[in-house]
């Protein structure tokens, strides 16, 4: 092949991938409501967009022109056939199916002041009202730039109290079922950082009590609350081990734990998936 026919075809191939997202999460396809939608799609673009329904979703490349997409599937979501978008130097329309998964059923009983988390009072109302959208916001961040890398280590070394999707009842009456995980742990505990990241919310509400958003990138948001103390700040930047906070018994807590949930494409999936020992 002549010098310089050969060192276009490198030139090329360097603008098509210059900005790529190498895959970094090796993650099962768990395609039911709180579990992860894995689609295998072929693009040249270098950087190619998907969307499920209008929310930008993770996309990682895996070699040459072999790209993956990671869909978090809401608990809610009805089962059957639904489909993404992907946008590169072509639209293409790629399906997938929701299966049906069970999940059990916990019932709580919140005595005294702990009352006030079934039936708030208008002044309660209020402040979660206006904590709502800020809470929302932290969800909905997405950012290009891929921040993990690599699979999810536990936040805390605690036994799991309560699994994700738990439908839950707070005094007989039905709540929406549970998003994250339970880590048993006495107060004062800490807590790392499962993965690299970077610090979008702190705070204390309502029922969350004292919170921690980070930012892994493209969608993939983790949360920590219930905490007794943040060890972190609004905008820094953390590493996978780093210590983040405190385990506490602030908000709508019976006891001192970790509540640890994972947002992928604004959605609430099952945290395991994102653990070195994934499953449901």
């Amino acid at each position: 092949m002549p010098r310089l026919k050969k060192l276009k075809i490198i030139s090329l191939f360097l603008l098509l991938f210059s900005n790529v997202i190498l895959a970094n999460i090796t993650v099962e396809n768990t395609s039911v409501p709180g579990g992860v939608a894995v689609i295998d799609f072929e693009s040249n673009h270098s950087n190619p967009k998907a969307f499920y329904r209008t929310v930008p979703l993770y996309v990682q490349h895996i070699k040459d022109r072999h790209w993956q997409v990671l869909v978090g599937i809401p608990l809610l979501e009805k089962l059957g056939k639904k489909s993404i978008t992907v946008q590169g130097l072509s639209t293409q329309t790629l399906n997938f199916e929701v299966k049906k998964h069970n999940y059990t059923e916990q019932h709580i009983t919140l005595k005294g002041k702990n009352k006030k988390y079934v039936n708030p009072n208008l002044a309660h109302m209020k402040r979660i009202n206006q904590e709502r959208p800020i809470l929302s916001k932290a969800r909905t961040v997405f950012s290009d730039k891929t921040l993990s890398n690599g699979l999810f280590s536990r936040p805390v070394d605690g036994i799991t109290t309560s699994p994700f999707g738990l439908k839950r009842f707070y005094n007989g009456q039905a709540r929406r079922p549970h998003t994250g995980l339970d880590y048993a742990g006495g107060i004062g505990t800490l807590i790392k950082a499962p993965a690299d990241g970077k610090v979008i919310l702190i705070g204390e509400y309502f029922f969350n009590g004292k919170a921690i958003f980070l930012d892994h990138g493209q969608g993939l948001i983790s949360v920590y609350i219930h905490l007794n103390k943040h060890l972190v700040k609004q905008g820094q930047s953390v590493k996978q081990g780093e210590v983040i906070g405190k385990i506490g018994q602030s908000g709508r807590a019976t006891g001192p734990h970790l509540h640890w949930g994972v947002y992928l494409n604004r959605t609430a999936i099952n945290p395991n998936l994102f653990l070195d020992e994934q499953g449901l």
